[in-house]
């Protein structure tokens, strides 16, 4: 009769480990900042696409509206990538309100010179 409390005991304390393992198991998220004028100045690719740019339409090399939306995609889609990497949940570009976050700017800055390369 001693045994059948000892398997009760041993069930409901496997049911509550069970319950518990994915709050220990959870990786914590952060938020990662981005500063839009440092990492167009450490990375050579975009500094590239910003002295092409030229204010002046009649000129043959591309407008500056045209090369914030390049810069922008290439910084979006590349900080999408960086943050399913590294369990960002979510990165703020240029948001001077907000304090605290990882600053990943010049990580960013050079994935985007390796991959754009």
């Amino acid at each position: 009769m001693a045994m059948y409390y000892y398997r009760k005991a041993a069930a409901v304390f496997i049911i509550i480990m069970a319950l518990m393992l994915p709050l220990f198991l959870e990786k914590e998220e952060e938020t990662a900042v981005i500063n839009l004028e440092q990492v167009i100045a450490a990375s050579a690719h975009l500094s590239q696409i910003k002295a092409e740019s030229s204010a002046d339409p009649e000129v043959e090399e591309i407008s500056l509206a045209e090369a914030e939306n390049k810069i922008m995609e290439i910084l979006r889609s590349e900080s999408a990538e960086l943050a399913a990497e590294k369990s960002y949940s979510s990165i703020l570009i240029d948001q001077s309100i907000y304090q605290g976050g990882k600053n990943i700017t010049r990580e960013l800055a050079a994935r985007i010179d390796e991959n754009y390369r």
